[in-house]
């Protein structure tokens, strides 16, 4: 007499899962049935090599932080970024202005790339405006740039559309009581446009990303990114992506490590396809101690990418041309 044991593996939802995950012909050299299994499928890892080669990651987190424990510091960021041939690498800090360390760590790459017959990366930092630099404060801006600073980055976690989502009072305002941008953003933005800048909107609302971006537009301001539009504290509908988009705006995805509450491939996809790829950036935020390195975040985003069924072609838009349109 056999014993019957159950088998949880055949369940018809699992069965379902199993059948159709994107990975399992290519982790097991899976056929369909018909086909022959000396064929079975091996994903070419060289496409993924291409479309790091020369790719830019706008947003990607260094230690020592004064909220978050992160992995690496900037330059064994830096020389990561370099061994995977990519073109930059753009470094935020919700705490310190990234700028002045990001010119320190330039020289000491380029000498290491040199010493190892590699290409040079490029290093990029700025500013967030944050509490800890004054909130809404020029005098920030001025010094990030002073030093090299290329990004300004509003306010994240002091903002206080952020702090109204996490049930938090107070916090940073962009807008006035007649939903005009207050003075002291006019005033930044007077000062990233005569910079050359880049902007990057980060937890606002969605009523005062748009605010922000036409003023940006009447100011002439051209680098104007939108982060996070999956996250949590920062959603938006991909009609209101499409809107900012028509506006002048990049749209920045990171896939943070692709977690549930942060990430959505439906989203992305239909963001691709109704917003286009010309005006979406796709990058990290890598750098927290429990997610991968920035360089192997965004090597697992192209793969994803292209397992997904995104083209080379739209891949190559949005991790090189598009960052390249906002930092150089």
């Amino acid at each position: 007499m056999t014993q019957e044991i159950y088998e949880a593996a055949l369940e018809e939802d699992n069965l379902n899962k199993c059948r159709g995950h994107i990975h399992t012909k290519f982790a097991y050299g899976s056929t369909e049935p018909e086909e022959s299994r000396l064929l079975a499928p091996l994903f070419e890892i060289g496409r993924v090599w291409a479309l790091m080669d020369g790719a830019i990651d706008t947003h990607v987190h260094s230690g020592p932080d004064a909220y978050n424990t992160r992995l690496y510091d900037e330059m064994e960021m830096a020389i990561q970024a370099c061994q995977a041939h990519m073109k930059a690498v753009v470094f935020k800090c919700h705490s310190t202005p990234s700028a002045r360390s990001a010119a320190i760590v330039q020289p000491m790459v380029n000498k290491w790339a040199d010493e190892h017959g590699l290409p040079r990366v490029d290093v990029f930092g700025g500013v967030v405006l944050n509490y800890s630099v004054g909130g809404l404060n020029p005098e920030a801006v001025s010094v990030s740039y002073r030093v090299g600073g290329k990004v300004v980055w509003l306010p994240n976690m002091d903002a206080s559309f952020h702090r109204k989502v996490f049930g938090q009072e107070g916090g940073i305002e962009v807008l006035d009581e007649n939903d005009r941008l207050v003075p002291e953003l006019m005033e930044i933005l007077a000062m990233v446009k005569e910079g050359d800048m880049m902007l990057s909107i980060c937890h606002q609302s969605t009523k005062e990303r748009f605010a922000i971006v036409d003023g940006a537009h009447r100011m002439g301001i051209e680098r104007v990114e939108i982060i996070h539009p999956t996250q949590m504290v920062s959603k938006m509908t991909v009609e209101q992506m499409k809107t900012a988009a028509d506006k002048g705006a990049y749209i920045s995805f990171y896939c943070v490590d692709f977690a549930p509450d942060q990430w959505s491939w439906e989203v992305f996809l239909e963001a691709i396809k109704v917003v286009g790829p010309d005006r979406l950036v796709a990058g990290t935020d890598a750098g927290h101690f429990a997610l991968p390195m920035p360089a192997d975040a965004m090597r697992r985003f192209i793969t994803e990418m292209l397992l997904h069924g995104v083209s080379e072609a739209d891949i190559e838009k949005m991790v090189k041309r598009n960052p390249s349109n906002l930092l150089y």
